[in-house]
Order: structure tokens, then sequence, then C-alpha cells
């Protein structure tokens, strides 16, 4: 497994189950060789990432997960050697951040039309330390209150696009998500382009990459998301672009993803990465892919 590399996973900073050491003591554990943190909109765990002593430990890329619109479609855009300290990126992403807070008590008005009943004392317990809430946060109130038995029967029911509950996030636009990334010496990378269900994904990765993306989310599994995917075609598409292949498992240790490691990409990706970063930082007016 060292050469293996699993660039997608999140903390309890964002809406994962566990701290950033934690998450490299489970890497090790596994023999990982590489591990990304990709919060959601948020690079709060970045310098306990970095710094927790994990003997043995994976290689740490530093990153993040910003929440991004498309042509009116939502879109993941992860950063790949994100900075520890990134004061245009911080910036941005704290409107996000206030955003998804001011969209936590709406989704419970809704949910209170539906006689589900929250208290402020629970919603402030569940969002304690967490620097970017969002609806998984609510699935798990949901959960521990009796409502739902799990997280997809909360999104199902009242947390999904369309459902009683949803309330719509703001997003970035990515072209300007891009942007500011590469400001910032990170990689820009397309997560899991087939939720977005565009029907010509090509076309989308070429009007992106002529924006500044640099690579896309290859290995990814969609299956809980009960998406018809063709194998490979992603793949096809991003090698033909020359963009760099990246993947992980979306691990965030709620049991609605997969587990940490068990999607993983070559740990030559992060060379490519890291080249990336490297031309970006330098000020080269073209990164190279692999």
């Amino acid at each position: 497994m060292r050469a293996r590399a699993d660039l997608h996973v999140h903390s309890n900073l964002s809406d994962g189950v566990h701290s950033p050491s934690e998450l490299l003591s489970i890497a090790s554990d596994l023999n990982l060789g590489a591990l990304a943190l990709t919060d959601h909109d948020t690079i709060d765990g970045l310098v306990a990432f970095m710094n927790a002593e994990v003997h043995g430990g994976p290689i740490r890329i530093p990153g993040v997960e910003i929440s991004t619109e498309y042509k009116g479609v939502e879109a993941h855009l992860l950063g790949f050697f994100v900075p520890t300290r990134a004061p245009k990126l911080v910036k941005r992403l704290k409107v996000l951040e206030e955003s998804r807070r001011r969209r936590f008590p709406k989704m419970q008005n809704r949910l209170e039309s539906e006689g589900i009943r929250l208290s402020d004392d629970d919603i402030n317990q569940m969002l304690q330390g967490v620097k970017a809430p969002g609806r998984p946060h609510m699935a798990k109130l949901l959960i521990q209150r009796g409502y739902v038995k799990d997280i997809e029967e909360a999104f199902h029911k009242y947390l999904g696009k369309g459902k009683p509950g949803y309330v719509k996030k703001e997003y970035a636009d990515i072209g300007k998500a891009i942007n500011l990334l590469r400001s910032e010496g990170a990689v820009p990378v397309l997560a899991h382009p087939l939720t977005m269900r565009l029907p010509d994904i090509r076309s989308t990765l070429i009007e992106l990459r002529e924006l500044g993306l640099l690579g896309v989310e290859i290995e990814y599994d969609y299956q809980h998301l009960r998406l018809n995917v063709k194998p490979g075609e992603v793949q096809a598409i991003a090698a033909g672009l020359g963009l760099i292949e990246t993947g992980g498992s979306d691990y965030h240790g709620d049991g609605a993803h997969r587990d940490l490691g068990s999607v993983t990409v070559p740990i030559r990706i992060v060379d490519s990465l890291r080249k990336a970063h490297e031309e970006l930082r330098n000020g080269s007016s073209e990164a190279i892919s692999e």
C-alpha cells in the first residue's frame, strides 16, 4: 500500500468524524503512501494535519474541497498543496463558512414545519468545533433524535434537493476559485465529475482546463450515489486532455462513504501534483500535468 495514495478525505473540521491526526493514524495503520486532507470550504485543519506526530505515517498533502458552481450546477473543486497560511483563500472560504452557518437555522425552521423539533442546544453541540457545517451534520442530528435510521434516509426524506428541509447553499464561481487556488500555488482539480450529471463531460473539462484546471478525480466510487457510471470514461478524456488523474475515498467516517484507503491512486500522482504546485509557486505560466 505504500505505493498508493488516498487523495480525498475529510476531518471533523468539516463533516468528517475523525480529527486530522486520527486520519493520519488510520492511514499509517493501512500503510498508505500518501494522504490528502480536503475538508469542505475550510483549511483550519491543515496545521494540525501537517504537524501531527504520527510515526511512520504517509506523505501529507494539505488540501481543500471548495463548493463551487459551473453553469448553475454544483461542482466541487479540490485544491492540493494548499499553504497552511493562504490569506486570500481564507478570506473567500470565510464567506462560504458564514453562509453555511446562516443556512443551518433555515433548515431547522423548514424541518420544524414538518414536525421535527431540534433545539438550539442540540445544534450548537453538534457544530462545536466545526468550521464548515452542512447537511451531514443535520442528518446526524436527525439520527440522534430518532427521526431517521441513517444518513441516506435523512437525505432521501428531508435534506436532499427538493425535500422539505433542503436549503440551497452559497457557491463560489468555479473560474474564480480555480484562479484563487492557483494564486496560492495550489493545484486545482475537479472532484467526482460525474456527480454533476452533465451531458458532455469532455466539453466541460475542456472549458475548465482553459480556465486553469490542472486535474480531475478519476478514481472515485459513485455507488453510494446510485449513478450509472461507465468505467474508464472520465479517465480516457482526462488522459487525452493532459489532466492529472487523481482519486480517493472521500472518507468521512460516517458509514455513508467508502473506507479510508479503499479508493486510491499510484503514488506517482503525488509527484505530478507536487510538480504542478512548484511550477505555480514559481510563477510558471503553464503548469505541466502528467
